[in-house]
């Protein structure tokens, strides 16, 4: 049996817990009937043994490879970026904005190239970044760890990261989910297809369906890499969010994508379509009864998201267990609420390659065969698929 130095911190209340006594407590957690997941910024990174980043980085590290890509990148009086804001690209951002504001024409149009400057880098870097092999494995673990045959309610996922790391996950696991789109062809945001639950028809009779166990709801709160906004055709019309191929976003190169960059505004930017959709539903299923909210890389530090929350803390039989360490959630353990579970550890228990392996609870040998047998009718569907001439070949 482990050590017990992993902290789970029931308000004010500290227990001591090895790996075996956190798995049980989180298989509880996940018994919840409306089960909800916050992904941060945090589970889009991913550093090899050596500490080299194999994603995308923190929004520190995005900041020191900004400054070692741009190392005289400047601000107002010729002072170097990097000396006046070394870590957080937030606060540079938040500083052109504040002189846009204040700024004579032509300085005005200076500050606004910077600002499009610094947006770029972060465009590539999220859009131009395959996910690695070892993440992607994490990913598919974590989402085979949380689905349960018994489960008749969908699992909610919400994400503040632009990328599409989720996405190929599920698609790689032949999970269904939905992201908001509908469509074929072309494919456009409808809040409405959140309403709607994914059923299986058991062949019994015309009246026994049963909802599908692995389904999941995507929301993507702070846009996504892949997101177009249609141009109107008239000012009464409303705009259509369209979803594209992340391929055709490279290559068009025009940094339009729906995303939510580190400034201030981006309060401002969730009251319009289609974030103000996407909080809206995020804060009723957070307000259903018997529900929790798990949050993973994460550290509290965004207004918008913080109020739904908070929101939801209105409700008496609502749980928030935090992965994470920072000084918001410090405050927050500070408030002592027995409902706020917050777990951390001296070896990073809260990071999420660590979460899915050790504070998961492992596949049920059902759900372990069920996916075997998937694998197995995906291999023989490749092998049955072959040409003729691939036959021959292979004869050859």
């Amino acid at each position: 049996m482990s050590d017990k130095n992993i902290n789970l911190y029931k308000g004010n209340l500290l227990k001591q817990l090895n790996e075996d006594d956190l798995r049980t407590e989180i298989a509880q957690c996940l018994q919840f009937d409306n089960l909800n997941f916050l992904i941060g910024a945090g589970c889009s990174s991913y550093k090899d043994d050596k500490g080299e980043e194999k994603a995308i980085p923190t929004m520190r590290d995005l900041a020191n490879e900004f400054y070692q890509q741009y190392p005289d990148f400047e601000i107002d009086n010729n002072k170097k970026a990097k000396d006046r804001f070394p870590d957080d690209l937030e606060k540079l951002l938040n500083h052109f904005i504040a002189l846009v504001n204040i700024a004579s024409d032509d300085e005005k149009q200076q500050y606004l190239k910077q600002i499009a400057s610094i947006n770029k880098y972060i465009f590539d870097k999220v859009c131009k970044q395959d996910i690695p092999s070892e993440l992607l494995e994490i990913y598919k673990n974590f989402y085979l760890r949380i689905i349960k045959t018994t489960r008749q309610v969908p699992i909610n996922i919400y994400t503040t990261n632009y990328d599409l790391y989720n996405e190929t996950a599920l698609d790689e696991l032949g999970f269904m989910y939905n992201n908001g789109f509908l469509g074929s062809a072309k494919r456009i945001f409808n809040a409405n297809s959140y309403n709607y639950l994914l059923v299986e028809n058991l062949g019994l009779s015309r009246d026994v369906w049963k909802s599908v166990s692995n389904y999941f709801n995507l929301y993507k709160i702070h846009g996504s890499i892949n997101w177009i906004k249609e141009k109107e055709n008239s000012e009464t019309e409303v705009p259509k969010i369209v979803e594209k191929d992340r391929e055709l976003i490279k290559s068009r190169e025009q940094y339009d994508s729906l995303m939510i960059y580190p400034t201030p505004q981006k309060d401002r930017t969730t009251l319009m379509i289609p974030y103000s959709d996407l909080f809206r539903l995020m804060q009723n299923n957070l307000l259903k009864r018997n529900s929790i909210l798990i949050t993973l890389g994460y550290s509290f530090g965004d207004e918008h998201i913080n109020r739904i929350i908070l929101n939801a803390l209105s409700v008496y039989d609502f749980r928030l267990v935090i992965f994470g360490e920072s000084t918001m959630i410090d405050k927050i353990r500070e408030i002592g609420d027995s409902r706020i579970w917050i777990i951390n550890s001296e070896d990073k228990i809260h990071f999420v390659k660590n979460f899915v392996e050790k504070a998961l609870p492992p596949q049920d040998d059902a759900q372990r065969e069920e996916m075997e047998i998937k694998k197995t009718i995906k291999q023989l569907a490749t092998v049955l698929n072959q040409t003729p001439s691939e036959d021959k070949k292979e004869e050859d």
